[in-house]
């Protein structure tokens, strides 16, 4: 299996979350995006380098058109992508969301993900939580998928400091994937206390749009994290361009560049250019 992995991420880059393209967010009657405004976004993040694309299977149809747009690409340039998903949830319009981490729940849902990915780069189990680790099976399944090359890496998504020092610590996982902004930044301080070297996947970097109209809110993920990959979860195409400009600012300030993607001045996102979903990369 070629193409990009975790490892050629070596700085801090910025990823885009595709909950939005798939389904309503949680609590919210926000409208989920057409499939033409799926191919406008996905193209535009394409072209404005990102490389990095988180689905999950209980997105709704997120990584459906998440597939119909991969096969739109040449394969160097689906090579150059990392595509990541999650395993451990379900969703129906009529029930809503269900965690489900038995053994038989996430091989059907690995399998239904690759059927309409092709390929998967990233498997992250989803909402993990620090019970699931006491899992032999569970994570012994996990380890076996590896190992057979059926993905090239491994990710957790945690809400917990227990669970996300559990899931540096069974060096299992390649990436650990966690809420971190200004206004919440508990386990950004215990991956930091923990002294985590698996790739960390920063959500909700707006705070679910609280953060916008003021500072630059990538300021402070490029300045406690030497390597990251901070998701957006816009699905408007002006709010990624403008997450864009803000997240290169905010890491050319930090190296002392004044070199960026776009130019001209960026203090921070104006209101209502950032994430106003309420839920960001969840």
């Amino acid at each position: 299996m070629n193409g990009t992995g975790v490892k050629d991420f070596r700085g801090l880059e910025l990823g885009l979350g595709l909950i939005g393209i798939g389904r309503p967010w949680p609590g919210s009657d926000s409208p989920v995006s057409t499939a033409d405004q799926t191919r406008t976004l996905l193209d535009r993040a394409h072209a404005l380098g990102i490389r990095f694309f988180d689905t999950a299977a209980a997105y709704g149809a997120s990584e459906q058109r998440l597939g119909d747009w991969l096969t739109t690409l040449p394969r160097s340039e689906r090579d150059r992508l990392l595509i990541a998903t999650k395993c451990g949830e379900e969703w129906s319009p009529q029930e809503g969301g269900r965690t489900d981490h038995s053994l038989d729940a996430v091989r059907r849902s690995f399998d239904t993900s690759i059927e309409r990915l092709e390929r998967i780069d990233l498997l992250q189990l989803h909402k993990c939580t620090a019970a699931d680790f006491a899992d032999d099976a569970l994570i012994g399944w996990f380890a076996a998928l590896k190992a057979s090359m059926q993905v090239t890496a491994l990710g957790a998504s945690v809400s917990t400091p227990d669970a996300l020092r559990l899931a540096l610590d069974t060096q299992v996982f390649d990436t650990v994937q966690f809420p971190a902004n200004t206004g919440n930044t508990v386990l950004a301080e215990a991956y930091e206390y923990a002294r985590g070297t698996v790739l960390p996947l920063l959500n909700r970097p707006m705070a679910s749009g609280a953060l916008a109209g003021g500072p630059n809110p990538f300021t402070y993920h490029v300045t406690h994290f030497r390597r990251a990959l901070v998701l957006t979860g816009t699905t408007d195409v002006e709010h990624l361009e403008a997450n864009v400009k803000a997240f290169d600012q905010a890491v050319a300030v930090a190296v002392g560049s004044t070199e960026s993607r776009t130019d001209g001045p960026t203090d921070g996102l104006p209101s209502g250019s950032a994430d106003s979903s309420p839920n960001e990369g969840i």
